[in-house]
């Protein structure tokens, strides 16, 4: 079977875009406090943390009209690789989002609720996850298909 979304590169630079800003947000808003005054107008004239409230509403806002537009489109993602492809990619998401605001110090720290640290359980997720990823892409490339 042959996909076409391997050939999509207005998309994928399309994805990397929003990573490098969203890597930029991140690395601006997570040394402020967050209610100090904000002069964009999106914070309506209150603070960086009502400026940060209306971008992830407004992220939600747009990801709602992307979802309808794919719809219109017929491009739903049906196929249980591409569900699972974006439900493992919220996931990372969700998962990294944990991560925000913790000191350096916190990753190696045992807790009550386990002897596995922060840090030994993300190089945990890395570690299986390029694993799986990599097992799969040489399998792919071995493939008569080439993995399409």
């Amino acid at each position: 079977m042959t996909h076409d979304n391997h050939d999509n590169p207005e998309v994928r630079a399309l994805i990397e875009r929003l990573q490098a800003q969203m890597n930029r947000a991140v690395d601006v808003f997570t040394p402020v406090e967050g209610s100090e005054p904000s002069a964009h107008g999106c914070a309506m004239g209150g603070s960086l943390n009502d400026l940060l409230a209306h971008n992830a509403e407004h992220e939600r806002m747009h990801a709602g009209q992307i979802a309808d537009r794919r719809y219109g489109l017929g491009r739903l993602q049906r196929t249980p690789r591409e569900r699972f492809l974006a439900e493992w990619y919220r996931e990372r998401a969700a998962l990294t989002a944990l991560l925000f605001d913790l000191p350096d110090d916190a990753l190696d720290k045992v807790t009550d609720e386990g002897a596995t640290t922060i840090r030994q359980i993300i190089e945990h997720v890395l570690f299986w996850d390029k694993d799986s990823v990599e097992h799969t892409a040489a399998a792919s490339a071995q493939s008569p298909s080439g993995g399409q």
